[in-house]
């Protein structure tokens, strides 16, 4: 459901996404990213920022929850501002995060 590739000589971090990112979903992967998140950080400290690159590949995600959209503005908040993408996403999720108005905080295409 989720897995990762950092590049480390560029510092960034692309995160694929599959399936149904409901509720349940959600919450089940959120643990897994924010350990990622740590540990590239080196703390668990949520307050100091991260300088790496992150994108969200959407590619094989059909469906998102509210609860994803509170795991993309927590990251958001974790990260200088343009450093997270939303990526590969179909229209209908493209909508989604423009409605909930996150295409003015993070790139989404």
């Amino acid at each position: 459901m989720l897995r990762f590739n950092y590049n480390k000589p560029a510092k960034e971090l692309t995160c694929y996404f599959t399936g149904r990112l409901d509720t349940i979903a959600s919450f089940n992967l959120s643990d897994e990213l924010y350990a990622k998140l740590n540990t590239l950080r080196g703390t668990d400290d949520p307050v100091v920022m991260l300088s790496d690159k992150i994108s969200f590949d959407m590619t094989e995600v059909n469906y998102i929850a509210s609860s994803f959209i509170r795991i993309c503005v927590t990251v958001a908040k974790q990260v200088p501002r343009g450093h997270l993408s939303i990526v590969n996403c179909d229209p209908f999720l493209k909508k989604t995060f423009k409605i909930a108005g996150l295409d003015e905080i993070l790139i989404v295409s």
